[in-house]
């Protein structure tokens, strides 16, 4: 039987959110190539060990003026960049330990394609002669990035055996085969879709329970300009069998060892709502058997598809976080953006979220197309004004999305400029401080509501630096941060007029 190592790349960003980390695409293609004979080892790098500071990117070095050493609490940008999993010469290691017959990488986003070419460049010089195949969401956005990759230590090899654009499943048997078809096997408008299947994983422990993620459905019919989802999966809306969502989770609890009554599940879809009926009723039949379970959907559910009835069964059914997906908020940019919006609805039922203490986080992006400081922070006092936490979340084109359709853009950038936290001007319509003092202003209105929700509880060294930093911004309508050392600083290099607006 032949061996694969299917392998997640470790990240190199400001933040990592393990708990995000069940390399759901890495499980689909261990699955196809079960099917087809493989023996299968998963290895999930960013998980494994501890990260570590490293230096900040020639490229990101707009952003050391925004950096302020030792900055911590509840205003807090990134203070520090960081590797997450061993070091690629490490991870190479450990691959070749297992003395696979192929290495499989996973490459999820389009954003993190240096780290995978690294592990792979790495390996290479390990194992010379190995076939490594790469899939997933970089290259089915930019292939051309993997295809002229060469190989390290053999002049005229390519690093990559193959590169696969698309969904993997049901096409296993492609993807591995090492001989006869070609570097490029591109599936992006495949029309083998029968074998869809549920694919639940294990990310990490959170708070004692264990934490599983799990996608039922593929593609979406909607066509919002700043979503890449069509990219690798297309834009027809398909659901794999209701019936077997509620087993996929049962195996994934039972492979994780997961405490049945202690099981914490996130479900990945955006769009799951379209199938409102069958999603209750896998809730439903899932809180019977566990009945600890509870349940979040962190990419964010569209509230336009909810009705103020669903709030209270989501609560009761076990949801212990609710977020709901914003995007943009005025009715213009809703047109523009192509994405459907009522923000007199949006507020009726965080309203009702209150009511039934299920706690909310809206989120909306910062820095699309058009976007101007006033609209961000109208944005910012609108939920201000809400019993919702704020959640930001900065622009960043995928190669292929509406306006980004010129490859030679992303070969001549570093694909790390490309991640949120990266804060890259690229529509020009806000600029890098502009966008940090939008997040800055959305953490400020988090605190605020915490603070004067909870007030302050006991006498620790921690909450009474808290209330001087509240007290002192509310006085000075102007924004502060902590310092690990207990100094209260102002932030530098903030878009004052965006502030006062704000305050204002």
């Amino acid at each position: 039987m032949r061996k694969a190592v299917i392998a997640v790349p470790p990240v190199r960003d400001f933040y990592f959110t393990p708990r995000r980390a069940s390399a759901l695409g890495a499980r689909s293609l261990g699955r196809e190539l079960e099917k087809n004979g493989w023996e299968t080892i998963l290895l999930n790098l960013p998980l494994m060990g501890r990260n570590r500071t490293i230096p900040l990117p020639e490229e990101l070095g707009y952003l050391k003026s925004f950096i302020i050493p030792g900055e911590t609490g509840p205003l807090s940008w990134f203070s520090s960049y960081r590797h997450f999993g061993p070091s690629f010469a490490d991870a190479a290691q450990i691959i070749a330990e297992k003395k696979p017959d192929a290495l499989f990488i996973s490459s999820f986003a389009w954003a993190y394609a240096e780290e995978a070419r690294n592990l792979a460049e790495e390996t290479a010089r390990v194992l010379p002669g190995m076939p490594i195949i790469i899939g997933g969401h970089g290259p089915s956005s930019l292939p051309e990035y993997f295809l002229e990759a060469a190989h390290p230590k053999i002049p005229g090899k390519p690093l990559f055996s193959r590169v696969v654009a698309g969904e993997i499943e049901g096409h296993g048997a492609l993807a591995a085969e090492m001989d006869g078809k070609g570097r490029f096997l591109d599936l992006r408008k495949s029309d083998l879709k029968e074998d869809l299947l549920p694919i639940a994983g294990e990310s990490m422990l959170r708070a004692g329970r264990g934490s599983l993620s799990i996608t039922l459905t593929r593609g979406c019919p909607k066509k919002c300009r700043f979503c890449s989802n069509h990219i690798c999966h297309g834009r027809i809306f398909r659901t794999s069998p209701p019936e077997l969502w509620e087993k996929e989770v049962i195996r994934a609890a039972e492979e994780g060892g997961i405490d049945a009554g202690r099981i914490q599940l996130n479900i990945e879809d955006d769009n799951i709502l379209f199938l409102k009926d069958d999603f209750f009723h896998f809730l439903e039949n899932l809180k019977s058997r566990f009945p600890g379970i509870s349940y979040t959907a962190e990419n964010g559910l569209d509230y336009m598809l909810l009705e103020d009835e669903d709030i209270q069964r989501l609560k009761t059914l076990g949801f212990s976080h609710l977020n709901l997906s914003l995007a943009v908020l005025s009715g213009e940019k809703t047109s523009k953006e192509k994405r459907e919006g009522n923000p007199e609805k949006l507020a009726r039922l965080i309203q009702r979220c209150n009511e039934v203490k299920l706690p909310v986080t809206t989120h909306f992006i910062s820095g699309l197309e058009g976007d101007s400081r006033e609209d961000i922070v109208s944005t910012l006092k609108f939920l201000d004004a809400l019993p919702t936490e704020s959640g930001i979340s900065n622009f960043y084109p995928v190669p292929g999305l509406e306006g980004y359709t010129d490859m030679g853009l992303f070969l001549e950038k570093p694909p790390r400029l490309a991640l949120g936290s990266s804060v890259y001007p690229w529509n020009k319509s806000m600029s890098s401080a502009q966008m940090i003092s939008a997040f800055r202003l959305s953490r400020w209105s988090n605190f605020r509501k915490k603070y004067e929700n909870e007030g302050r509880s006991g006498a620790s060294d921690s909450t009474a630096i808290q209330e001087k930093l509240y007290r002192r911004i509310i006085r000075s309508r102007r924004l502060y941060t902590i310092t690990r050392g207990g100094d209260i600083l102002p932030i530098p290099r903030l878009d004052e007029d965006m502030v006062e607006d704000f305050f204002s």
